[in-house]
């Protein structure tokens, strides 16, 4: 029995849910599949965002890129034009929900406002355009605090960071750099593992370049190969240690001098790596209000 192919027109601005249920349903009725970006100038990642789901699917940028099929044997769509291109292609027509029931999703409105409507989004298209907000400061600060309050009002989950079980396991003695090197290497696993369960921003207590200022407090010098590798956030709160000090068996600089010692390097290596960040004084409240702001501006900021 000869191949038989299912051509899927569309836009695909953003591809979302509906585009996806409308693709797999191709890939039960035909052995292959055939995706054509109308309009092919008006997103360049489309291609990439529909090969990241359909990995075997061949992707042409217009209906002239579309080879004339032998077994071409259906055009499938949602819209009123799929009859007339099947005809053309002398292809059945396979129009699916064109009413929208099943999925009522509105590409135009995706587009005027991504993270209002981020469930409605393909998950390739909420990789491309999550942010990460970043908590960081001395100890005591509230990083762990206020990131859990921030992913319980946006959704979450928490990067945690990794320093804090891996000191609570460890065997007493000094630090060395293999130690700090293992401590960013985890917690950026468990980063990369969980941002696919995140909403429009990723929340993160503390990262490597935190673990690079502990390495110069611990081992009093810095390693240049441990931030090469630093990926920054797209924006980090910056928390001040104007709050009083919560002693806790794991941490170490209680002193009023080393927690400002501690800040004023988080300080100069957030100006170092040219990071983009905001500083958060004042009581927790007050904290807690700046940084919703901040996650408003960059839930704004998201755009296609």
């Amino acid at each position: 029995m000869a191949e038989t192919h299912a051509v899927v027109p569309g836009r695909f601005l953003p591809l979302h849910q509906g585009h996806v249920s409308l693709l797999r349903s191709a890939l039960q009725l035909a052995d292959k599949l055939w995706v054509v970006l109308l309009d092919p100038t008006a997103d360049d990642r489309r291609a990439g965002w529909i090969g990241e789901m359909f990995p075997d699917a061949r992707i042409a940028t217009s209906l002239d890129a579309l080879p004339r099929l032998t077994g071409a044997d259906r055009v499938i769509g949602s819209h009123d034009g799929i009859p007339a291109l099947a005809k053309e292609l002398g292809a059945q027509h396979t129009v699916i929900d064109p009413e929208r029931f099943a999925l009522p999703i509105n590409s135009a409105t995706l587009r005027e406002s991504p993270a209002r409507n981020w469930a409605d989004l393909a998950a390739p298209v909420q990789r491309s355009l999550r942010k990460r907000l970043t908590l960081i400061g001395p100890e005591s600060t509230g990083k762990s605090y206020l990131s859990r309050l921030l992913a319980e009002r946006y959704g979450g989950p928490v990067v945690p960071e990794y320093g804090r079980p891996f000191e609570t396991y460890r065997p007493e003695g000094d630090y060395t750099e293999a130690e700090l090197f293992e401590i960013a290497r985890v917690h950026v696993a468990h980063r990369d593992a969980l941002a696919t369960l995140a909403g429009p921003v990723l929340f993160e207590d503390t990262d490597p370049l935190l673990t690079a200022v502990w390495a110069e407090m611990l081992l009093g010098r810095s390693l240049p190969e441990l931030e090469a590798d630093i990926a920054l956030p797209d924006h980090y709160l910056l928390l001040d240690p104007d709050v009083p000090f919560e002693e806790d068996p794991i941490r170490y600089y209680g002193d009023p001098a080393r927690r400002q010692q501690f800040f004023d390097l988080i300080v100069a290596k957030l100006k170092a790596h040219g990071a983009s960040y905001t500083l958060l004084k004042g009581s927790y409240s007050d904290r807690e209000a700046q940084a919703h702001e901040v996650v408003q501006t960059l839930q704004d900021s998201i755009r296609l």
